[in-house]
């Protein structure tokens, strides 16, 4: 009797170490993974995200969400899932798979529950309609800047780069993981401060954050110790998803090689020098008090070229058309490679008063006129005031295309952006006036240098915007 009872304690002690494990994965085996589209400042989609993160609070639901207002590559995701899963263009939208899906806030909360309870454990759908099992998912399939939240954590994809197969695994560990010790073990990236994470309807704040090629992970909980900064591929791919140095100098470039600014700022030096002769301090400060006056000019103009994306985001119907077939990075792209041709066709046949690429004739004597007036530095100031309304039909291009790219950001966000982008666009006005302080240039010489060399200044404006406009057609830009 005695063995057959400890026959029986070992058979039962046996099988209980067997069904740990099991009940363990059974209980990771819960998770559901939901894709959603929002915008911060959608009044709908501040009904849902709540919702959303309290089930994700619960342990049981991921996240990848694609904000569309303020990160507007974004829009190119909505599109392709819309196209394959026959999705709406408008948000909140939120899909587990192709049959469990919800557009606006209502719908959604309705059947939120049901759409968790009724989907696939560990299963996340993509883009092009295929589904894979987490411990198969590559996070390099995702499309554009998603957010993935989970239970006490998130990783925001800051840049378009290729991880690692081990820095995949590191981030997916991460993600997915229960105990955030074990979660944060392997993660071997760069410690950074954390940030605000905001979502439509709240924002999240965070202990701990780390960079791993251009994904930001951030937790609360258990620190990292050391952690070093990966460098394989950072190299390979990159587009940070907030505006780069690198977009905003190559359009401040593509601008301030248009021969309009030159033009105006030369005779506005010649009539300087005419009416001050030998007075070189006048000259310098009647420069720089035009360049000063087209500088604050121009940031008012990007304010407004900012708010007039914003209002356009606001209205539905236009929004669903530029995420929809054509998608705003296209439309601003196309926009680019038009600006680039006009450039090249006035390199190539070349007249005065191009399209969008010169200030056109008729406004020309009214500017000259305007410009003649310019007697001191105050008047040099005014006069950029207003005169930067001629410079408008032919400088504006490349600037539409930098308020696309900040539009949803804010403008005090926007503001560095616009700094940048206007110090790059005045530099050769700023060089101008220094030569002809010094003594190593005339005003006059400025102008017929000008002249003579007009063609090629259309030729790089224009070779610019075309590589421009074929990146951002491509989604490299």
């Amino acid at each position: 009797m005695r063995n057959i009872l400890k026959k029986a304690f070992s058979i039962f002690f046996l099988l209980l170490l067997l069904f740990i494990p099991v009940v363990d994965v059974s209980a990771n085996e819960q998770t559901r993974f939901a894709t959603y589209f929002s915008g911060i400042g959608c009044p709908h989609c501040a009904k849902v995200s709540p919702e959303l993160h309290k089930r994700i609070d619960d342990g049981k639901l991921i996240v990848i969400e694609y904000e569309i207002y303020k990160n507007l590559g974004n829009s190119q995701a909505l599109n392709k899932y819309a196209e394959t899963y026959n999705m709406d263009l408008g948000i909140p939208q939120l899909l587990f798979n192709s049959n469990l899906k919800e557009s606006g806030d209502t719908p959604i909360l309705d059947k939120l529950d049901e759409m968790i309870l009724n989907s696939e454990a560990n299963t996340i759908y993509l883009s092009d309609g295929n589904s894979v099992s987490f411990p198969d998912f590559n996070l390099n399939d995702l499309e554009r800047y998603p957010t993935i939240y989970s239970k006490d954590r998130v990783a925001i994809k800051k840049s378009l780069k290729t991880l690692t197969d081990t820095q995949n695994q590191q981030i997916k560990d991460f993600i997915y993981l229960d105990n955030i010790e074990d979660a944060i073990k392997d993660l071997d990236g760069k410690k950074v401060k954390a940030s605000k994470v905001e979502y439509p309807g709240g924002s999240l704040n965070f202990e701990n954050a780390v960079e791993i090629n251009g994904w930001l992970l951030q937790w609360n909980g258990a620190q990292i110790n050391s952690t070093t900064e990966n460098t394989d591929t950072q190299n390979k791919d990159e587009e940070t998803s907030s505006i780069s140095f690198g977009r905003i100098l190559s359009l401040g470039l593509a601008d301030s090689v248009n021969p309009c600014a030159l033009s105006i700022l030369a005779l506005v030096l010649i009539s300087i020098v005419t009416y001050n002769p030998g007075k070189r301090k006048q000259i310098l400060l009647a420069g720089f008090a035009f360049i000063s006056a087209v500088m604050i000019m121009y940031l008012i103009y990007g304010f407004l070229i900012i708010k007039a994306f914003e209002v356009v985001q606001s209205i539905t119907s236009i929004r669903e058309f530029l995420y929809g077939d054509l998608g705003i990075n296209l439309i601003l792209g196309i926009g680019a490679i038009v600006l680039g041709l006009l450039g090249l066709k006035d390199y190539f046949a070349y007249k005065p008063g191009g399209i969008a690429t010169e200030t056109p004739l008729f406004l020309r004597p009214k500017m000259a006129a305007l410009i003649a007036k310019v007697t001191s530095p105050l008047a040099a100031f005014v006069v950029g005031l207003l005169v930067t309304l001629f410079l408008l039909p032919c400088t504006i291009g490349p600037y539409i295309i930098l308020g696309g790219l900040l539009a949803g950001e804010g403008f005090v966000n926007a503001i560095p952006s616009l700094l940048l982008y206007n110090f790059i666009f005045v530099l050769p006005m700023i060089t101008v006036t220094v030569l002809v302080y010094i003594g190593s240039k005339k005003a006059e010489d400025v102008k017929d240098w000008k002249d003579k060399n007009v063609r090629y200044m259309h030729l790089i404006a224009g070779i610019l915007m075309l590589i421009i406009g074929i990146l951002m057609v491509s989604g490299k830009f």
